[in-house]
């Protein structure tokens, strides 16, 4: 059986989880930029011009596509591996990740005609997995200390009664837990619909709508054992935390020389207002109905691509995300997490080579950056260990063939590494407690473009 934190210390950590949870959704990173197959294979787009997943990441830069129908369709296979772990003096404690995350689709449409193009899209630039710990999770602990000491106080009360002998309450194993796990998802599912038009031959504009429908779930649960009265108990927490909300999307394509394309994006902050449906809750950590803000951060990508010689293309991306304009609610003391968090930035390097006719072969790296301003503070939040924020390198490759005239078939593999953090857990005070985390993910792609309704872009 399961017993940790048996010590008087465990109050703070209890009172302070207590407080905390019912006030956060699940952690989630808002900062994704994989998006499309083609970006699976090069790590970068904001310049783009080859494909209708520009959609997303250059969409002043759809008028460059052929006159017709363009659509494109990708899937995303994830294997992620983030991990944490902590001794609270009994051990070694660790927890990872037990799943793999099959299906995170993207899909993207456009019609141009002349030096106008329409478009739409839906897609995740947020969440779309799932965090599986079913072992427990750091979370989980929280919560089975906190049972406990909800055990111990209530023997202290019939002590104080004298309804059970003197000193019980000192006695320590009365109780325990066992069989914790923890299952939460994220998925930020987001349309969009705009429209791009070229000026002239080297300047377009586009502007366009964002909707985002999000949707955190958590389950947990553990069983508690009181040796005092010789039961088992299971308890169990089910939640869902919903929101919507709209944002506006502006983009600009620029094609200074022949050899060079710039793009820019900006995506506004989308506000989002969580409302909890409690299905189950023995912990008595969350409230039915109860609203808590954590919008959708804005941001801006930037792009530049040169055309090295005809066969050859080196793009450079820059993505600057506003997390601390965003608002992600407060902590206990009333500091605002998002100014824990910090802003983030990416930036990143690709080459695409086009091998003959028919084949594109391309690899890129991106290395992106979060200026956490309080990383230890932040980590209060709950399901930030198991989704972990922090500094990490995406390096990708892969290859595109079109198999018929029009139809592209894009496959991308890449892997991210993230730094590995040690934390302290602040919530544990005054214990001295530290967290160290490290988290790896393998990604493969697979999808097509296809042009039809209009002649192939020369």
């Amino acid at each position: 059986m399961k017993q940790r934190i048996k010590s008087g210390k465990s109050i703070f950590f209890i009172l302070l989880m207590t407080l905390i949870l019912p006030s956060a959704a699940l952690a989630n990173i808002d900062n994704l930029t994989n998006m499309s197959a083609e970006w699976m294979r090069t790590s970068n787009r904001n310049a783009a011009t080859d494909a209708t997943d520009i959609v997303v990441y250059n969409p002043a830069g759809l008028v460059k596509l052929s006159d017709g129908f363009h659509i494109n369709l990708s899937n995303q296979t994830m294997d992620r591996g983030p991990k944490h772990s902590f001794n609270m003096g009994d051990g070694k404690q660790e927890y990872k990740q037990d799943s793999t995350d099959w299906f995170i689709p993207n899909f993207y449409a456009a019609y141009k005609k002349d030096n106008w193009a329409v478009f739409g899209g839906v897609y995740i630039p947020g969440g779309g997995a799932v965090a599986d710990y079913p072992n427990g999770s750091i979370s989980t602990v929280l919560m089975g200390s906190q049972m406990i000491q909800r055990g111990y106080g209530e023997v202290a009360g019939l002590e104080a009664a004298g309804m059970v002998p003197a000193g019980t309450s000192q006695m320590p194993g009365l109780f325990s837990y066992d069989g914790d796990s923890l299952e939460a998802s994220s998925l930020y599912l987001t349309t969009t619909l705009g429209g791009a038009y070229a000026v002239n031959d080297k300047l377009s504009f586009a502007f366009g709508l964002r909707y985002i429908s999000a949707k955190n779930t958590t389950e947990a649960g553990l069983t508690f054992t009181s040796a005092l009265e010789g039961t088992e108990t299971e308890y169990k927490m089910d939640t869902e935390d919903t929101a919507d909300g709209f944002g506006a999307v502006f983009g600009v394509n620029y094609a200074p020389a022949d050899k060079w394309n710039i793009g820019m994006h900006y995506e506004s902050k989308v506000k989002l207002d969580f409302e909890t449906e409690q299905n189950r809750d023995d912990f008595g950590i969350s409230k039915d109905g109860e609203k808590n803000r954590r919008d959708f951060p804005g941001m801006v990508g930037l792009g530049a691509a040169y055309d090295v010689r005809p066969d050859l293309t080196l793009e450079f991306d820059f993505n600057w995300w506003f997390q601390k304009s965003a608002d992600w609610g407060s902590d206990t003391l009333g500091r605002d997490y998002s100014d824990m968090a910090g802003d983030c930035y990416s930036i990143g390097t690709a080459a695409i080579y086009k091998a003959n006719p028919k084949l594109t072969v391309s690899g890129g790296i991106l290395f992106t950056k979060f200026l956490f301003d309080d990383m230890d503070a932040y980590y209060t939040n709950m399901g930030a260990y198991e989704v972990l924020y922090s500094d990490n390198w995406n390096i990708s490759g892969g290859c595109g063939y079109e198999v018929i005239d029009g139809l592209k078939l894009n496959l991308g593999i890449g892997v991210t590494l993230w730094s590995d953090e040690s934390m302290k857990a602040l919530a544990a005070q005054p214990m001295d407690l530290s967290v160290d985390t490290e988290n790896s993910t393998w990604t493969v792609s697979v999808g097509f473009d296809w042009n039809f309704g209009g002649p192939k872009k020369k």
